[in-house]
């Protein structure tokens, strides 16, 4: 790297926005205490993954940010210009650098060690807001990023899915065009999680008519014997799909776990989860998000008949399935409107 030492007196920070309002003394004490060096075109100020903790104000001249994917692809740049901070975040987190900085145009650059940036932040509660500010907007700026990187993707899935299903449905004959277009453009599905949740509100509904004839016939001790038996049988078939597909499933209490999220993957997109405890002997999960089984129960007038929650039958087939003796505690927090509902179901040997 070519880099010449820059005499200091020469130079000001009056100019960097993060030190704007700061006495004439505080901004000559800070002055002092930067390493101040001038930088060619292309040269690298700052690498990606570098140790180094230190600081830099751009002080005159452009400068470039280049941010980095955990594979070590390029994903995103931005451009700084005179008055602008860098670098701040390996300073105050202590990890590698999460992107690198180049000069496009000559630049001079004052740097702060960690420990004086620190200090700085203590003394002078100006330049800590001003941080604070440009974090909030580095935030703000890589949120907006994800939306509309998510935004492209979901567009893509919804054409691919379009062009998919149009090739299944190349059989249809529709009364004229007109009334095609019309009937895809109101309910074809429009994305990945749109056709899951078309697929998942059909299951669901024949789960609550069958209950509510079986119910009306049979009485409601048949319908909700039934229920869990669908639930049991559930576990054990989605434990065995799971094995077929190649799923590493351990002989414990995880295994259960494991065979519930790659149901929620394929088939239920209203259900999230968190797990909290992941041992040989005591897994623990906490369920939460909508309950279709519950919304169509409570659409129908037939909840109060049935067993909740109801997953605990599903567990318990998955783990008879595989050969697992354990035993399934559930604890329902919330079953409220529209199928709102959190449940902590904990496998135990």
């Amino acid at each position: 790297m070519t880099q010449s030492t820059v005499t200091q007196p020469q130079y000001s920070l009056e100019g960097v926005a993060l030190l704007k309002g700061l006495s004439a003394d505080s901004l000559e004490r800070i002055k002092q205490g930067c390493t101040w060096r001038r930088y060619q075109p292309d040269e690298p100020i700052v690498e990606y993954l570098d140790r180094s903790d230190n600081v830099f104000f751009l002080v005159s001249g452009e400068a470039r940010v280049i941010v980095y994917s955990l594979a070590g692809k390029m994903v995103s740049f931005h451009d700084l210009g005179p008055g602008d901070m860098f670098g701040e975040l390996p300073a105050i987190d202590g990890r590698p650098r999460s992107a690198s900085v180049e000069a496009r145009t000559s630049c001079l650059v004052a740097s702060m060690k960690a420990e004086s940036f620190h200090e700085l932040m203590r003394q002078e509660p100006l330049a800590l807001q001003a941080v604070l500010r440009q974090l909030a907007g580095t935030i703000r700026r890589l949120s907006t990023r994800v939306y509309e990187f998510s935004a492209a993707i979901m567009s893509i899935t919804g054409r691919r899915i379009y062009g998919e299903m149009q090739g299944i449905r190349a059989k249809d004959v529709y009364p004229d065009e007109e009334v095609k277009a019309f009937l895809v453009e109101k309910t074809f599905p429009k994305s990945a999680e749109d056709m899951t949740l078309k697929l998942s509100n059909v299951t669901a509904a024949f789960y609550g008519l069958t209950l509510a004839n079986v119910g009306e016939r049979f009485g409601w001790k048949e319908a909700d014997a039934i229920s869990k038996a669908v639930f049991r049988r559930l576990g054990q078939l989605k434990a065995k799909e799971a094995l077929e597909l190649g799923v590493d499933l351990p002989r414990d209490t995880r295994a259960p776990v494991l065979v519930f999220i790659t149901a929620v993957h394929s088939a239920s997109p209203e259900y999230n989860f968190e797990v909290l405890e992941y041992l040989p002997d005591d897994t623990t999960i906490r369920v939460f998000g909508i309950s279709r089984y519950d919304r169509i129960a409570k659409a129908l007038n037939i909840e109060r008949h049935l067993t909740w929650p109801e997953l605990v039958p599903f567990f318990e087939g998955a783990a008879e399935e595989l050969g697992i003796k354990c035993k399934v505690h559930a604890e329902l927090k919330e079953l409220g409107e529209q199928g709102r509902y959190e449940c902590f179901y904990r496998m135990v040997r």
